[in-house]
């Protein structure tokens, strides 16, 4: 019997902002410019093994691969729009919790901001104590059609 649990041992994390001829062209230019291009994703929630690796580049996944992710994006085809998008990674010793948020028309500060205290909050209502965060974000002022793409894959 095949098993459908996998636990990933690394993550890779990136938040980049992208513009593109329409709404999918931008999210997809985004996964370009992450270095993401050649795979299809899996959306996941939240919750990742303690200690996890975060890689510092993108992994080589197998053309084709469809890859477990986190994530969120905000798209806009209204020219002098901002997007932004931000994710956190919060360490505690039983679980690495994740937070992700994209937002039109909100700052890159306001969307770490909410992911900060997302994060915090899950820690709190899990009894956890967080050891350190890393998070990651983006804004881009929309020139036709734009996007800000904060994610965490697995590996």
């Amino acid at each position: 019997m095949m098993s459908v649990v996998t636990v990933p041992k690394r993550i890779y994390v990136a938040a980049v902002s992208a513009e593109g001829g329409s709404p999918l062209n931008a999210f997809d230019n985004c996964l370009v410019r992450a270095g993401l291009e050649g795979i299809s994703l899996i959306k996941v929630t939240s919750i990742l093994p303690p200690n996890i690796e975060i890689l510092s580049s993108p992994p080589n996944y197998p053309p084709g691969a469809n890859v477990p992710a986190i994530y969120a994006y905000a798209v806009s085809s209204n020219p002098g729009t901002l997007v932004s998008a931000a994710i956190a990674v919060a360490y505690t010793k039983s679980l690495t919790l994740v937070a992700e948020h994209a937002v039109v028309g909100e700052d890159e500060e306001r969307v770490r901001g909410y992911v900060l205290k997302a994060v915090r909050e899950m820690a709190w209502a899990r009894n956890l104590e967080i050891s350190d965060i890393v998070i990651k974000s983006t804004s881009h002022r929309v020139k036709k059609v734009g996007c800000s793409l904060a994610i965490v894959t697995q590996i």
